[in-house]
């Protein structure tokens, strides 16, 4: 049964990283290292989400927040770098819920 789990855990793994969401992924990824003012950018948006989660959500970040995340939506290689981010990010989230409700009923 172990051995079983184990094999079927590392096919959804292997599934999810050979998937063309998670390559494309790792390709802009590997473009946007090189574009220095994008990842100023993103290393301002970090900086602000931390701030304001920090400062129990204090309104006067979120003004900062929102102009960071305008400005990077403005990128079109950031743009599609989070679309295929959200697929993979979906797809884990299948698997997490599944493997959750799995355990959930054996458990119970």
């Amino acid at each position: 049964m172990v051995n079983w789990l184990n094999k079927a855990l590392s096919d959804v793994i292997h599934f999810i990283i050979d998937s063309d969401d998670y390559q494309t992924c790792l390709r802009l990824k590997e473009k946007m290292r090189n574009n220095s003012s994008l990842m100023k950018l993103i290393e301002d948006l970090k900086k602000t989400q931390k701030e304001y989660v920090k400062s129990g959500y204090d309104p006067s970040f979120l003004d900062k927040l929102k102009q960071v995340e305008e400005e990077l939506y403005q990128i079109p290689i950031y743009v599609i770098y989070m679309e295929h981010l959200e697929n993979v990010n979906q797809m884990i989230s299948y698997v997490q819920d599944d493997l959750n409700d799995y355990f959930y009923h054996l458990c119970n």
